[in-house]
């Protein structure tokens, strides 16, 4: 193994040995020290920019000696996403939380980069706005590494330290900017990779993004902003559209309630300053409902100028193709929760649906009565497609007027655990290879299910890096149709082709027969 390092290191001409298991390469900012992990090369906990709290990102490119990136660097502060909450019972998860948060983590392939470097795949990580890191284990980057092409994942700011909106700090502001520190984060963490990657064996000109849930919801929402023109060259947006943005009056609402909470007042910068970290995290609220989650994007002018979907259906947002798909029980993950009465009877399944739907309510309801027989199922479908499936598509559908578009419907469901079916995040641990990774272990913990979810493993890893390489995404023989044709590519146990049946069921809830 140390010689074949010594090979590849001699000839990418960037980096060298260091010792058995560790390697460096050679950056523009300076040395930096990773380890070999297996076929594969990790480094871990890359500072790409420094921030003051509610400041946008500075730029880091260099640093002095040798930076040793053997482990990960602190995770943005937080109450937690379900995996990180869930992963807090299993030791050494991830890391302790800190204000100085923007890192990135690299894995690259041990072997000789073909001429120009290889593929890099950059993965946003969800959350709802409120937590998720780019460390969790289930992002592990190893696997798809070894499939040729090189991974980036990283973290940005959360909650309200990433996404607070106060007038004050627009009046502050040079650009009139509030509430988009961590969209601001991201794109530092893209512009650092187009400087960087080529150190690592990547190729600076061939950047694909893939994220899931308000990962896909923020590349979406990048593609509008001015400010991510180039920040990557395709993106693969898994279970979330562009539809999650703010106008600043709602922003500001929510920063108004939020404000009373903590005891400063909007205007009073020094107060909210000086609060402690440990207190504000804990103010942020707990909204299980992501509709009313306090902190996402802001169209503040600058960022972000208009609405993503407009900007998507007008041609002014970047034009680049891209992978869209959803998993077949998005909201299923609520099963989990304990079974609240209104969710298993059509009563409180319609009083729901009018309290968000208003004059749109009852055709709703009669489309739903028509699909399904169980109230709770009712509920589910609703949910999961008016949240995520059918804004994503919809955003598929929007972009596909510009650029190519291929579409996905994500099927897998585990024997061992049939009452989730196909839930949000599903195809995650398929994506990164990390099936034995916690908290998604549970789906897979039998060897037999181990076993027989292996080659669709495979053939989700193949579909993204196709996509990556520049080609049409592909499953064994079955390539990605394009979005609009009536078909997706089913990735399930068997994958193949399935009819595209969303159209109508999201036409008649929110109008958008793209």
């Amino acid at each position: 193994m140390r010689r074949l390092l010594a090979v590849w290191l001699l000839g990418l001409g960037l980096a060298t040995a260091a010792g058995p298991g560790i390697v460096r390469v050679r950056l523009p900012g300076g040395w930096v020290e990773g380890l070999v992990s297996g076929e594969a090369y990790v480094f871990r906990g890359l500072p790409y920019a420094h921030a003051g709290r509610w400041e946008a990102p500075r730029r880091l490119d260099g640093w002095p000696g040798v930076l040793r990136a053997h482990a990960p660097g602190p995770i943005c502060p937080q109450k937690g996403s379900i995996t990180i909450r869930l992963g807090r019972l299993a030791k050494g998860y991830v890391p302790q939380a800190n204000e100085d948060c923007l890192n990135l983590n690299v894995w690259a392939p041990a072997g000789d980069p073909p001429p120009g470097g290889w593929p890099v795949m950059v993965f946003v990580h969800g959350g709802s706005f409120t937590g998720g890191s780019g460390s969790e284990p289930i992002y592990d980057g190893a696997a798809l590494a070894r499939r040729g092409v090189v991974v980036v994942t990283f973290n940005y700011r959360l909650g309200p330290l990433g996404f607070l909106a106060l007038p004050e700090l627009a009046r502050r502001d040079p650009h009139g900017s509030t509430g988009n520190y961590g969209l601001l984060d991201q794109i530092a963490a893209f512009a650092w990779v187009r400087r960087q990657i080529a150190g690592f064996g990547g190729n600076p000109h061939n950047v694909t993004a893939f994220g899931e849930s308000a990962g896909a919801m923020s590349l979406c929402t990048l593609l509008a902003s001015p400010l991510a023109r180039g920040a990557f060259d395709r993106a693969v947006l898994e279970s979330g559209g562009c539809n999650f943005v703010y106008t600043p009056e709602e922003a500001y609402a929510h920063a108004r309630r939020f404000s009373e909470q903590v005891g400063c007042a909007p205007h009073d910068l020094d107060c909210w300053r000086s609060l402690p970290l440990e207190e504000l995290v804990a103010l942020v609220p707990s909204e299980t409902d992501f509709e009313k989650v306090p902190f996402k994007p802001v169209i503040d002018s600058y960022v972000l100028k208009e609405p993503p979907e407009r900007a998507l259906a007008a041609g002014r947002a970047t034009r680049v193709p891209l992978f869209v798909g959803a998993t077949a029980d998005e909201y299923r993950l609520d099963a989990t929760a304990p079974r609240e009465t209104a969710k298993s009877t059509w009563a409180g399944v319609e009083a729901l649906v009018r309290s968000k739907e208003g004059e749109r309510a009852e055709a709703v309801v009669r489309s739903y009565r028509e699909r399904f027989a169980r109230a709770l199922d009712a509920y589910y479908a609703y949910m999961g497609e008016r949240i995520l499936i059918c804004p994503t598509y919809r955003a598929g559908r929007l972009a596909a007027r510009w650029a190519p578009v291929y579409g996905y419907r994500f099927e897998y469901k585990s024997p061992l655990w049939p009452e989730l079916g196909s839930l949000h995040g599903a195809e995650l641990p398929f994506v990164f290879g990390t099936r034995g990774a916690w908290p998604f272990w549970a789906l897979f913990m039998s060897e037999p299910v181990f076993e027989r979810s292996a080659p669709l493993e495979r053939a989700v890893q193949q579909a993204w890096t196709s996509f990556a390489r520049g080609d049409p995404p592909r499953a064994g023989w079955a390539a990605a149709p394009r979005l609009g044709s009536g078909w997706l590519l089913r990735l399930g146990l068997p994958w193949g082709w399935r009819s595209d049946d969303f159209l109508e069921p999201c036409a008649v809830w929110d109008g958008a027969n793209q």
